[in-house]
């Protein structure tokens, strides 16, 4: 597995990938590509962004530091190091301080787990004993894992949902008490289509009994300590978080006064006998304030295909109800609303769906409203040559993050959509880390609030 990492690092690591992009470009331009009848196309030279006395490409965002605690006053750059400094955000209101979870497992990867557990018990997430260093960072007093042994092989596939299910039910039927749970699966299980998932089966029957669940896969579990412990940093986070925990917020704009985060999807419900198309719809709205604490959640009632719009409209205008009440509006205030949806918003949705919503929850208020779609899946990579990297280690001569740019820089993609870069310097861990690639943030048109690139112009 290392040499297959070094082989592909080979391709994908900032100056190799730089190089196989420009052998790629050169060849390709050789030739014209037909791509309607009498329409040819040519590869042309890639993209140069910079800035000059006209126009203004790359900025630079301000800081979104991690904060730690109400006043402000403890925050830092970075997650982890802040929460290892400071603890996390609610550390003196959080209540339960000894959480009991459950850990279902393959029997026959026990040898294996245990091993894994004991290897990284002085460093963070231990599962056959209590880490004193998950207790440190995240203040709690006692963690306690119940054991849950599945007896499952690899090869079972189609038992291995049933497998995972009778047990957990064994396990809570013998009046078990746990707070969360820990699903460790086989590769080879994790990726089972539908109702034949262990994982989508069990955390359905844990969430029934008000238990969240973290899924963990094997090659993770067994993965060399130099890559373990970021792991086991995500996902103790994860843990903490999924029992109701905030590990922290992110400072935000003190200039008005309040910002929402509004989370926008759905659900579409299969039914006998027609069970490949949606018979009825569900929509699920998300909203975290501006520092990204989570408020409040809310599901609509089930709906056809066509009286979901005004079901949409009629959630949103209820949430936004509670919140002018719990937040105590007053005529005046500057209340900034961000909606994040699951697909980019035809103009249509922002006219029809959110626009009179708004308007009717917040009269005589100055509303700035910005409908964002936020895209992980995309073509675009940004290189920045100048970028030389971070040694991987203290007096080492191997760097890490070549080419990658510095976090923060946002690069103009269009007129309303920009490409922020978000992973380099000390995050990137590895030496073979490929490129990272930026976030695609669109806003759409008809936003109110369209601040997407008023910001310190970056060096060329």
């Amino acid at each position: 597995m290392q040499a297959l990492d070094d082989q592909q690092a080979r391709y994908l690591v900032g100056p190799d990938f730089d190089g196989v992009v420009g052998k790629l470009g050169a060849h390709l331009a050789k030739t014209k590509l037909p791509i309607a009848i009498g329409q040819d196309a040519k590869i042309g030279d890639r993209i140069v962004l910079e800035n000059d006395d006209t126009t203004r490409s790359v900025y630079v965002t301000p800081p979104v530091d991690y904060v730690f605690d109400r006043t402000g006053a403890q925050s830092n750059a970075y997650a982890w190091p802040g929460l290892s400094q400071y603890g996390p955000f609610d550390r003196t209101t959080f209540s339960n301080k000894s959480p009991r979870l459950l850990v279902a497992f393959p029997v026959s990867t026990q040898g294996k787990w245990k091993r894994s557990s004991a290897r990284s018990a002085t460093d963070l997430v231990p599962i056959t004993a209590v880490s004193p260093r998950l207790s440190r960072h995240f203040r709690l007093v006692n963690v306690e894992f119940v054991m849950c042994p599945v007896q499952l092989s690899v090869s079972d596939r189609a038992g291995s949902e049933a497998a995972y299910r009778n047990a957990i039910e064994a396990r809570l039927s013998a009046g078990e008490d746990v707070q969360g749970a820990i699903i460790v699966l086989f590769e080879e299980h994790a990726h089972l289509k539908g109702l034949q998932n262990p994982y989508l089966r069990t955390k359905a029957l844990l969430l029934t009994l008000g238990i969240p669940a973290q899924e963990v896969r094997m090659p993770t579990v067994t993965q060399l300590p130099g890559s373990l412990q970021y792991t086991l940093q995500n996902f103790a986070v994860s843990v903490y978080a999924k029992l109701n925990g905030t590990p922290w917020t992110v400072n935000q704009d003190k200039a008005i006064s309040d910002e929402l985060v509004v989370g926008m999807g759905f659900a579409g419900i299969f039914r006998k006998p027609v069970r490949r198309i949606a018979s009825v719809f569900v929509g699920i709205t998300t909203v975290f304030s501006g520092d990204g604490t989570y408020l409040l959640g809310n599901v609509s009632k089930e709906c056809s295909y066509a009286d979901y719009p005004n079901m949409v409209r009629e959630s949103m205008l209820s949430v936004l109800r509670e919140l002018k009440t719990r937040n105590n509006w007053r005529p005046g205030d500057t209340v900034r609303v961000i909606f994040h949806a699951h697909r980019p918003l035809r103009r249509v949705d922002a006219a029809r769906l959110y626009l009179p919503a708004c308007a009717r929850s917040a009269p005589s208020r100055i509303l700035q409203m910005a409908f964002v779609t936020v895209s992980h899946d995309h073509p675009f990579y940004i290189l920045d040559r100048g970028e030389k990297g971070e040694p991987i280690k203290r007096d080492s001569n191997i760097m890490k993050g070549a080419f990658a740019p510095t976090r923060r820089n946002d690069c103009a993609h269009r007129s309303s959509t920009r490409l922020l870069a978000t992973n380099s310097g000390r995050l990137i861990k590895r030496a073979n880390s490929p490129l990272p690639a930026p976030l695609l943030i669109h806003l759409h048109p008809d936003s109110t609030f369209k601040d997407v690139g008023l910001h310190s112009p970056s060096r060329p």
